[in-house]
């Protein structure tokens, strides 16, 4: 039994550090990544931009400029927007809940499911509205769609009613 543990290593190897990384998190464009190949592989996501290809491009100086400019403006503006359309929403809330006495089931929830008429519609219809409005400067933006139906596809342009059963 000694024989067949001799050709054992009695040291276990060294393990690499788990908190040291020192790979990329990307790779580097190299050769064979050329435009071509990405359009072909990568159809939907190859962009021509200013941020290059893939959007692994360097960043030019004015750019990243434009970026520190917004970031030093356009962050707090829409900070201070949010919480004031928090503000405003809690304050309608207060307001409708002013006279009205909760449920307390339990002791530490206030419950206003109770509520209809006027307060439950105001309450309703500001948060919706609200809610959207605080997308909106988040930085969702309502977007049109629409279809286009190829007049190659339309086989008989006669309306349902105009056509003949046989």
């Amino acid at each position: 039994m000694e024989s067949e543990l001799q050709g054992l290593n009695p040291k276990p190897p060294k393990q690499p550090d788990p908190n040291k990384d020192e790979r990329p998190l990307l790779k580097p464009p190299d050769a064979a990544a050329s435009s071509g190949e990405l359009d072909k592989k990568y159809a939907a996501f190859v962009r021509s931009d200013v941020y290059g290809s893939m959007g692994r491009g360097e960043l030019p100086t004015r750019e990243k400029v434009l970026l520190g400019l917004a970031l030093v403006t356009l962050v707090p503006v829409r900070v201070v927007a949010v919480t004031t359309i928090l503000l405003l929403y809690y304050l309608i809330c207060r307001v409708c809940t002013m006279c009205s006495v909760p449920n307390r089931e339990e002791e530490h929830q206030e419950d206003y499911a109770h509520i209809v008429g006027w307060r439950r519609i105001v309450i309703v219809q500001c948060g919706r509205a609200l809610s959207r409005l605080m997308l909106f400067v988040l930085g969702f933006y309502w977007i049109t769609q629409t279809y286009r139906i190829p007049q190659t596809y339309v086989e008989n342009p006669a309306t349902p009613s105009e056509q003949v059963l046989t």
